[in-house]
C-alpha cells in the first residue's frame, strides 16, 4: 500500500530522528544502532548537487533537518517560501509498504534472499518516485496572472527503508514487532522546470496516492517475479493488491498487528465522524497509533520471527523452495480484463481511476509502464471512449446501451397485450374497492400509458405515490383480457413484495426469469407482460437482457422505478436513459405521508434542496443531535423502543446508511432493549460473525438465499420472526413475512447469513412502507439518494438522528444545517454512458488517458483554488 501524510514544521527534528533510527538493511528493534547506510537521496544529480547532496548518497540527519526547515544544506539559504500564515510544512511522508506476504517471506529467509527482496523493493520504490516526477504535476507557478501546474524537473526526497512495523501496545511486553518491509520517502522540495526550487502541491500527492501505490506494487510484483517467486494478483480490497504464493495466509494475518491497529483507529474515526478517513487523515492515524520503537537489546527479534514462521510451516527450507530457477511472469495481461474492470462498478470512470486500475491489474502480469501504455493504446484504438466531463467508458458498454435504447424505442408503436376501455374501467373499479378510494387522474393516466401502445413502457413514480396501486390495476386489466403477467426485480425480496402489493403471483428475480425463459420453462410471447420493479436498481447487463428478451419474444415490458432513488450495484443508469424515450407515465402526487409539510419536504429532498427539507424537520423537532455517531445511534434505539411500547400496533423501523458494523451495533442495542423488557426468549443460538445471538421472538432478515430440499427457496432480503431456538443443536425455526408465510428451520452452523432486522440498511429498505421511521444519517456515505429513500418510508412520522461531530458545530445552527444539507444534496446517482456525449475529435488523433488525466487534474485544482483550499508543502 501507499500512505501519505504531512509533517509539520515543529515536528521536523523528531521525525528526522525517527527516520534515521535504523539502517536500511537492519532493523531498528534489534537493540542499538544497526550497521549500514541510513538512507538515500532521490532526485536528479544536478538538483541534488546544487544542494550539496549526491543522488543515491547517504542521508545525514543534519542535512535532512535543514531541508525540512526549507533551507539549502550547502548554503543555508531558503529554497522555498513559508506559507501564507507564516508556517511551513516540513515534508510529505510518502510510505510504500510491501504486501504482508512479502514481508513474511523476507523475515524467514536467509541474508542472501533478504537482500534480494530488499533490492526488489528498492527498485519498485525508485520506479514509483520516477512516476511521481514525470506524471504528477507537483509544482505550480503564475504565468501572465494565471496559475499553472506542471511536473517537477526533479524531486528532492530522502528514502529510508525499514523492515519492521512499530510495536503495538500488546507487543510492548515481549518487544517483538511484526516484520514489515517499507520505505518512507520524505519529499522536502521540488525543482521546477525553470531550475528554481519550490514547495510541492501536497494535494496532488494525496490525490495521486492510489495510482502511486498501485504503480509501486506492480513494479514490485515484477521484480519478485524476476527472482522466481510466484505472484498472485487481484487480492484484497476489490482486487487491488497481490501476494506471494506459498506464504500461508495465517502467517500474514498473524503479522498484521499494525494493520489491525490502524483499522481499529479508522473504525473509531468512522464512528465519531460518520465517514471514512481521507488519505491525509489516514496517514496521520498511522502515526498516532504507533507504539514505542525501543526494546531491550537482549530481544532476538530475528529468532522470534523464524520461530513464528516454523509454527506456520514456513521455515528456511520451504521459503527457499519458493524461489524458482527462472523468472516467473504471466505471459500477458489481456485487454479484456482492463476493459471489464472499467465498467465493473459504474458505467463511467474518471481518468485517474482508470489509470490506477490498470496498474492494479498489472501486478503479477506486466510492469506498470506497460499497463499505462495498454490503457493509452485502448484509448487510441477506440475500445476506451472518452466522454465530456472527463469520464471514460468502454466501446462495448456504450454500444450495448445504444442497442438497448434503439430496441426499446423501436417498439414504441407496438400494440402488445392490448387492453380494452372496458377492461381499464373494470380495473379502476377493482382498485377502488381494494384501497377504498378511486384512482386519481394522474394514476388513471398512468394506467392507460403502461397498458397502452409500446412494447416497452415506463412508470416513474416518486416515493409514496402509489406505484403499487397502478401496477395492481394494470395486472387486473391485463389478466381480465386473457394476458399473462410476470413480475421480476433484481432482488428476490423486491419481487416477493411485488407479488404482495400488485397481486402478481408469478414473480422471479431477473436472473431466474431469464434463465427459465432460456430453458423453455417460461414461455414469453405477445400475450405476456413482464413488470420490472425497482428498475432503477437494475444494472445495465440485466436490464439490457430483459429488453432483448422482450424484443425477441414479442412480450411487453413495463419498467417501474424512480431514477432519484438508489442506483444499481454495478454499471447502471440505463432506466433513467430509457424513461421519457419510451411511452412513460409519471406519478408525483404523494399519498404515503400523512402531513402536507412532509410531502413538500420529500419533494425538496428529491430535487436536491436538502436545506429546506431539513429546516422543516428541525422546526418540528424531528432532528436529534448526539455528540458522536454512537451516541446518536443509542438515542435512536431508545426512541424506537419507546415508540414500540406506546403504539405496538404500528410498524416502526430503524434505518442507517453507514457500515454493516454500525448496523450490527444498533441491532445489538435494540435486542438488549427487548431483552430488558422480557420480549425475547432466554435461550439462544450463536450467530457466527455477529455481535449477538438469536433468541426466540427476535426479528431477522435473510442476507442470502436459503435453499432447502423440496421447498421454494427463501429470497435474500426476506424478513421473519424467530419462533424457537434449540441451543443444544444450534438450530432456529423462523416464520417468514412473505405474501404466504411459512416456517423454515436451519442450523446457524450451516447457514449464518441472517441478521437482526430491528435496524436495516437503506438498500434493503427501498420499496418498504412503515408507520414510523427513525433514520441515522449524515455520515460519509450519506448522499441524496440514500437520504431520499430513508426519509420517505413512513406514513406517520420520520425522525432523523445526527452526530455533532459530523456537523462540526456546537449545535443545530444554520451553519450546521447548511453543512449537512450540502452532503445530502450531493447526488451519486448512476448515469448511463449515453447520457454524456462522446468527445468528437474529428480528423485529429484520439486523446489518450494521460492527456485526459492532466485535464482532470487541472479541473480539480481550479475547483480547489476557487474554494480557497491551500496547496503548498
Amino acid at each position: 500500500m501507499q500512505s501519505t501524510h504531512k509533517i509539520s514544521g515543529d515536528a521536523a527534528s523528531g521525525f528526522a530522528a525517527y527516520l534515521t533510527a535504523g539502517a536500511s538493511r537492519g532493523d531498528y528493534y534489534a537493540g542499538g544502532q544497526a550497521d549500514g547506510e541510513l538512507g538515500r537521496w532521490h532526485g536528479s544529480s544536478r538538483a541534488l548537487g546544487e544542494l550539496g547532496l549526491e543522488r543515491g548518497g547517504a542521508v545525514e540527519r543534519d542535512d535532512l533537518v535543514t531541508l525540512m526547515e526549507g533551507r539549502s544544506p550547502r548554503s543555508g539559504d531558503p529554497i522555498r517560501r513559508v506559507g501564507g500564515d507564516g508556517s511551513r510544512v516540513a515534508g510529505i511522508d510518502v510510505t510504500f509498504s510491501a504486501p504482508k506476504s512479502v514481508s513474511a517471506l523476507w523475515a524467514v529467509s536467509d541474508p542472501y534472499r533478504r537482500a534480494q527482496i530488499e533490492a526488489a523493493h528498492r527498485k519498485a520504490v525508485e520506479s514509483a518516485v520516477e512516476r511521481i516526477e514525470t506524471d504528477v504535476e507537483l509544482v505550480r507557478r503564475r504565468e501572465h496572472g494565471q496559475l499553472r501546474w506542471e511536473a517537477a524537473e526533479s524531486l528532492v526526497a530522502a528514502e529510508f527503508v525499514h523492515t519492521s512495523s512499530r510495536l503495538t501496545r500488546d507487543q510492548e511486553t515481549d518487544g517483538v514487532p511484526d516484520p514489515q518491509l517499507h520505505s518512507h520517502v520524505l519529499v522536502v522540495a521540488a525543482e521546477r522546470q525553470d531550475g528554481a526550487f519550490a514547495a510541492v502541491d501536497s494535494r496532488e500527492l494525496f490525490r495521486a496516492a492510489r495510482g502511486n501505490g498501485a504503480w509501486y506494487r506492480a513494479e514490485l510484483a515484477y521484480q519478485l517475479g524476476e527472482l522466481g517467486l510466484e505472484v498472485r494478483g487481484r487480492t484484497g480490497n476489490d482486487g487491488r493488491y497481490f501476494e506471494v504464493d506459498g506464504v500461508p495466509e495465517g502467517l500474514s494475518r498473524r503479522w498484521s498487528s499494525r494493520a489491525v491497529d490502524v483499522e481499529r483507529a479508522a473504525q473509531r474515526f468512522r464512528e465519531r465522524y460518520g465517514r471514512a478517513p481521507r488519505a491525509g487523515e489516514l496517514g496521520a492515524m498511522t502515526v498516532q497509533t504507533r507504539g514505542t520503537k525501543t526494546v531491550a537489546a537482549q530481544v532476538d527479534v530475528d529468532a522470534a520471527w523464524r520461530a513464528v514462521g516454523e509454527e506456520y510451516s514456513l521455515g528456511h527450507e520451504r521459503a527457499e523452495g519458493l524461489f524458482a530457477d527462472r523468472a516467473r511472469h504471466s505471459e500477458h495481461a489481456p485487454d479484456a480484463e482492463l476493459l471489464a474492470a472499467v465498467t465493473s462498478e459504474r458505467s463511467m470512470i474518471s481518468a485517474r481511476e482508470l489509470e490506477a486500475r490498470a496498474f492494479e491489474l498489472a501486478a503479477g502480469a506486466e510492469r506498470p509502464a506497460e499497463a499505462r501504455e495498454r490503457a493509452r493504446g485502448l484509448a487510441r484504438s477506440g475500445e476506451l471512449v472518452e466522454l465530456e466531463g472527463g469520464w471514460w467508458t468502454t466501446r462495448e458498454l456504450r454500444e450495448r446501451e445504444q442497442r438497448t435504447l434503439t430496441a426499446a424505442v423501436g417498439r414504441a408503436q407496438e400494440r402488445v397485450a392490448p387492453v380494452s376501455d372496458a377492461g381499464l374501467r373494470g380495473a379502476e373499479a377493482a382498485a377502488h374497492a381494494a384501497v377504498g378510494s378511486p384512482l386519481s387522474a394522474e394514476q388513471r393516466d398512468a394506467l392507460e400509458i403502461v397498458t397502452g401502445a409500446g412494447g416497452v413502457t415506463a412508470l416513474v413514480g416518486q416515493a409514496g405515490t402509489g406505484k403499487g396501486v397502478v401496477i395492481g390495476a394494470a395486472r387486473e386489466a391485463l389478466e381480465a383480457e386473457g394476458h399473462r403477467v410476470f413480475g421480476t426485480a433484481i432482488a428476490g425480496a423486491t419481487a416477493k413484495r411485488l407479488e404482495s402489493e400488485a397481486g402478481i403471483d408469478r414473480t422471479f428475480t431477473a436472473d431466474a426469469l431469464l434463465h427459465r425463459e432460456a430453458a423453455g420453462r417460461i414461455v414469453l410471447s405477445e400475450g405476456t407482460v413482464v413488470v420490472v420493479d425497482e428498475a432503477g436498481m437494475a444494472d445495465t447487463d440485466r436490464l439490457a437482457r430483459l429488453i432483448e428478451t422482450g424484443d425477441r419474444t414479442g412480450a411487453k415490458l413495463v419498467l417501474v422505478g424512480d431514477p432519484a432513488q438508489l442506483s444499481a450495484l454495478g454499471a447502471g443508469g440505463l432506466f433513467a436513459a430509457l424513461a421519457g424515450r419510451v411511452p412513460t407515465a409519471e406519478l408525483s402526487e404523494v399519498y404515503r405521508a400523512r402531513n402536507d409539510w412532509e410531502r413538500d419536504a420529500w419533494r425538496e429532498l428529491r430535487d436536491g434542496n436538502a436545506g429546506e427539507a431539513l429546516a422543516a424537520y428541525h422546526a418540528r423537532d424531528r432532528l436529534h443531535l448526539g455528540e458522536t455517531r454512537v451516541e446518536a445511534g443509542e438515542r435512536m434505539v431508545e426512541d424506537w423502543a419507546r415508540a414500540r411500547r406506546e403504539r405496538p400496533q404500528e410498524r416502526v423501523v430503524m434505518l442507517t446508511d453507514a457500515s454493516n458494523e454500525e448496523l450490527d451495533r444498533i441491532n445489538a442495542l435494540a435486542q438488549a432493549q427487548r431483552a430488558g423488557s422480557s420480549e425475547i426468549g432466554q435461550h439462544h443460538v450463536e450467530l457466527p460473525g455477529r455481535p449477538y445471538a438469536l433468541h426466540g421472538r427476535d426479528e431477522i432478515v435473510f442476507n442470502a438465499q436459503l435453499h432447502q430440499p423440496g421447498a421454494e427457496r427463501i429470497e435474500n432480503g426476506t424478513t421473519g420472526k424467530v419462533l424457537s431456538v434449540n441451543d443444544r443443536e444450534q438450530r432456529v425455526r423462523v416464520r417468514t413475512a412473505e405474501p404466504t408465510p411459512r416456517d423454515v428451520e436451519f442450523s446457524t452452523t450451516d447457514f449464518s447469513d441472517v441478521r437482526l432486522a430491528y435496524a436495516q440498511h437503506v438498500y434493503k429498505a427501498q420499496g418498504m412502507t412503515a408507520d414510523r421511521a427513525l433514520v441515522l444519517t449524515g455520515g460519509w456515505q450519506t448522499d441524496r439518494e440514500r437520504a431520499y429513500v430513508a426519509l420517505t418510508r413512513a406514513r406517520e412520522r420520520t425522525d432523523v438522528y445526527l452526530a455533532r461531530d459530523d456537523l462540526g458545530a456546537e449545535g443545530l445552527d444554520d451553519g450546521a444545517i447548511a453543512r449537512l444539507s450540502e452532503r445530502i444534496s450531493k447526488s451519486r446517482a448512476q448515469e448511463a454512458s449515453i447520457a454524456r456525449p462522446e468527445i468528437d475529435w474529428g480528423s485529429r488523433p484520439r486523446t489518450d488517458v494521460g492527456r485526459a488525466l492532466e485535464a482532470q487534474r487541472q479541473r480539480e485544482r481550479e475547483r480547489d483554488h476557487d474554494r480557497g483550499y491551500g496547496f503548498e508543502l
